[in-house]
């Protein structure tokens, strides 16, 4: 190839004969613009949501279920068809009350259900009574009657009273009047009567054997045929 003398200068033809190529610059590239690849939807995030949603469900369904054998399982009916909640086959609820006749001059011990029956292996006659309600005032000399004779005669079952939301003057006058001479529980503020037993009514009474299971109950004033029954069977329970 010819030279000049300026060694700057020279042909447009490299040596090797080929032309050479034009640089072509950044800016003359357009950029094309190209959309995000679009995500694969994530199955095992609806998969999870499904089941929490199931699990949600069940559980849910499993509280109604429990809600309502709590509310209807317990229910036994009485001779009138009205529902209670401590029926028999169910352990009679233990308690512990004030005894209606203490006095600050002659305190007596509470009245404790166990420690009167289950405890000392003895059935048990539970009355829930108040001065006010009528049928109590036909049934209460019956049973204070009933139960000294029991008595006399050493028969193993127990009678135990709970007076209810009764006016202490009214219901102490009421019980010695009676004859009442079994140890009387005073249940002032229901917690035993409507919290532990759920009765709405008086009179009620249970028969509950020496293991402390109810095997009875009398809805209303109870007659001497019907009570003396129940005695029949509670002191053969008891034999």
């Amino acid at each position: 190839m010819r030279q000049t003398d300026d060694p700057g200068v020279g042909s447009d033809t490299p040596e090797d004969g080929k032309p050479e190529a034009t640089p072509v610059s950044d800016a003359a590239v357009p950029e094309v613009a190209t959309a995000p690849p679009r995500a694969a939807p994530d199955r095992s995030n609806a998969y999870r949501r499904r089941l929490r949603s199931l699990g949600i469900g069940v559980v849910v369904a499993a509280a109604l279920a429990v809600l309502l054998f709590v509310v209807l399982q317990p229910s036994a009916t009485t001779s009138t068809g009205q529902s209670v909640v401590i029926g028999p086959g169910s352990v009679a609820p233990n308690f512990a009350l004030p005894n209606l006749l203490s006095t600050a001059a002659q305190p007596l011990p509470r009245v404790v259900l166990d420690a009167l029956g289950k405890d000392r292996h003895r059935p048990v006659v539970l009355n829930f009574y108040a001065s006010w309600c009528i049928p109590c005032q036909q049934e209460t000399p019956l049973l204070a009657s009933t139960a000294k004779a029991e008595a006399a005669k050493g028969s193993p079952v127990q009678f135990v009273g709970v007076d209810v939301a009764d006016l202490t003057s009214a219901s102490v006058a009421f019980t010695q009047s009676s004859g009442i001479t079994y140890p009387v529980g005073a249940d002032r503020t229901l917690a035993v009567t409507t919290v532990l037993y759920g009765l709405n009514s008086e009179p009620n009474t249970y028969y509950i054997d020496e293991n402390g299971v109810v095997i009875g109950h009398t809805l209303g004033a109870v007659t001497a045929p019907v009570l003396h029954g129940w005695l029949h069977r509670l002191a053969g329970s008891a034999g």
